[in-house]
């Protein structure tokens, strides 16, 4: 199906639409930049569509403060025409539209062109009929390489393109340090390279450009870290008083779950982190064949990949960890 789509796309210019999830990260705005760089640099119309703001260093990414990438949370009746006007939409990094959230959620539900979905996530949402859905990928970018090599298009990559789609790559795979690591993502990264990326310049962007407050977050949720199940699980959790004195501003704890895998022994590491909504964000990371994206599914309506994903509670910190606490162990027993 996703060669008819491409088939399409080659016979005629469309008013394409780009969109994915909420609180994007470097795989999320990598893919949906490095496409629309792709598909304008082959003659389409292509309009960006973030729900909201990503971090400030992936704000730098190339295209990013374009007239064609437009943040819905900031610009809602932008955004809204946008929806209106395009007639085929790529959703990107996502695998239900849930995960765009509750303003734009349902405008992909209600879209009245051809959706295609582009994701490497478990359990697609049947809503897209088109899809491109491989959770073998460590990217959603590694994926929109491969339609480009599909496409025939490497001659319509530029460095703007490439280094986006390498910054993807990069983010989702713990600089090519997970098992989705393959040499397939090891060559199309070469590719990438060749075409102009510089790997040295999206590590200095992404992790030697951090403000202050991301230093006091991790000094706040690195002293929170306790151990459980027999020292194979780890939590870390950050209050909102944590966040009021570190001076938190989003994405000053990306990576920061990632450290509970540093303890020996730790299978699975969770993060905690309280929002001015109420609810506690939560966020999973496991080793081998610890399933972190059943874990969350079943107990906290999230989800994700085998070693990484997500989820949310009503419950107040201290009681969500006193629950966790004992399903973790009754897990890991």
């Amino acid at each position: 199906m996703i060669h008819d789509v491409l088939q399409a796309l080659r016979q005629r210019t469309h008013q394409i639409l780009i969109t994915t999830h909420w609180n994007p990260d470097g795989d999320a705005i990598g893919s949906a930049l490095g496409w629309a760089h792709y598909l304008r640099a082959s003659g389409h119309q292509v309009r960006v569509v973030l729900p909201n703001a990503p971090s400030k260093p992936i704000q730098s990414s190339p295209g990013y403060s374009s007239a064609f990438v437009t943040v819905a949370e900031e610009r809602p009746d932008e955004a809204a025409e946008v929806f209106r006007r395009a007639e085929l939409h790529f959703a990107l990094d996502y695998n239900t539209p849930s995960r765009v959230g509750s303003a734009l959620e349902p405008m992909v539900r209600e879209f009245a062109g051809r959706q295609v979905l582009v994701d490497h996530h478990q359990q697609p949402d049947g809503l897209f009929v088109d899809a491109y859905s491989n959770t073998a990928k460590g990217s959603t970018s590694e994926m929109i390489a491969d339609l480009i090599t599909a496409d025939d298009g490497w001659g319509n990559v530029d460095v703007a393109c490439a280094e986006n789609l390498l910054m993807g790559m990069i983010t989702d795979t713990g600089s090519f340090r997970f098992p989705s690591t393959t040499a397939h993502t090891m060559a199309t990264a070469a590719r990438l390279i060749e075409v102009g990326a510089q790997p040295h310049a999206i590590h200095t962007r992404l992790f030697d450009a951090n403000p202050l407050s991301r230093l006091h977050t991790f000094g706040h949720g690195l002293q929170s870290a306790e151990l459980l199940a027999g020292g194979r699980a780890a939590i870390l959790s950050l209050g909102s008083s944590d966040l009021e004195s570190a001076g938190y501003v989003a994405g000053d704890s990306e990576g920061l779950v990632n450290w509970g895998l540093s303890v020996d022994g730790v299978e699975v590491s969770v993060l905690l982190r309280e929002d001015a909504a109420g609810l506690v964000k939560m966020s999973f990371r496991s080793t081998g064949d610890r399933d972190v994206n059943e874990f969350a599914r079943t107990h906290y309506s999230g989800g994700g990949h085998r070693n990484a994903a997500g989820g949310a509670s009503s419950l107040g910190l201290a009681q969500l960890k006193e629950e966790l606490t004992q399903k973790l162990s009754e897990w890991l027993a």
